[in-house]
């Protein structure tokens, strides 16, 4: 019994000399990583330019990348806009610019790449992107009903009580006898309508000129015709001398 209460001592004072042999071995140091996408949520309507959070880090970082796809995605293609050789251990990682997109469900994608060749990623799923605006439809309210009210009939009093009066049919008055006069309708005066012609003031002048001269011509032609005439009259009354008893005209003899 004493020689085993000698050994545990012994033991202990092995111990107490060398502390750090009975201590366990530290942990292996942890390699920090993080790849996360905090905003949008889940189930959001987005429009316009969105700013897509969340970090983005690893004690081997190289750099990430953020992308995006239609939802469900059946072939796997991702189409990567924006792009960092910087880590975000907590903030915005990229603007996803959601106009040159068609409306839709989509989902976002996050990878962190490492320096031995790996990668972390991590997804976002049920977003639509919504940037058409909805047509307003408009809402007809109906009028309300009108409520019957029930009027409460007045009993009649001795007050009420009505008075028969006979009245005695009117005279009847003669009607005056019409009186029919005739109705003479006005005779329409025609109205006289020409036709205007347009007047050249170079004509008329030439017009009047000629006038003028048929006018002076004719003047000359019956003072001629008279003249002729007198002359005609005077020589056959010389060769001519009328008898006293009838009345005609004889012949003078030529004189000689």
């Amino acid at each position: 019994m004493k020689r085993v209460v000698l050994f545990l001592v012994l033991v202990l004072c092995l111990s107490a000399s060398r502390p750090g042999a009975l201590r366990a071995a530290p942990p292996a140091q942890q390699v920090q990583s993080k790849c996360l996408i905090s905003a949008p949520i889940s189930g959001s309507q987005l429009r316009g330019q969105v700013s897509v959070a969340g970090s983005a880090t690893h004690a081997n970082f190289t750099w990430y990348q953020v992308g995006y796809a239609p939802e469900p995605n059946p072939t796997g293609e991702w189409k990567f806009f924006y792009s960092s050789e910087t880590p975000v251990p907590s903030g915005q990682l990229a603007v996803w610019d959601t106009i040159a997109i068609p409306d839709g469900a989509y989902q976002l994608i996050l990878e962190v790449h490492r320096k031995d060749g790996g990668l972390d990623i991590c997804f976002l799923k049920q977003l639509r992107v919504n940037n058409t605006a909805p047509t307003p439809t408009a809402t007809f309210t109906a009028a309300p009903l009108p409520t019957a009210v029930d009027s409460p009939t007045p009993l009649p009093t001795s007050e009420d009580t009505p008075t028969v009066t006979i009245e005695q049919p009117p005279t009847a008055t003669p009607r005056p006898t019409p009186t029919y006069s005739a109705v003479t309708n006005p005779t329409p005066t025609p109205e006289m309508t020409g036709i205007k012609l347009p007047i050249d003031p170079a004509s008329v002048r030439d017009a009047s000129c000629r006038g003028a001269q048929l006018a002076v011509l004719a003047f000359v032609l019956v003072g001629l015709y008279f003249a002729i005439r007198g002359v005609t009259v005077n020589s056959v009354r010389k060769m001519w001398k009328p008898e006293d008893s009838d009345g005609f005209y004889r012949r003078r003899p030529r004189e000689h």
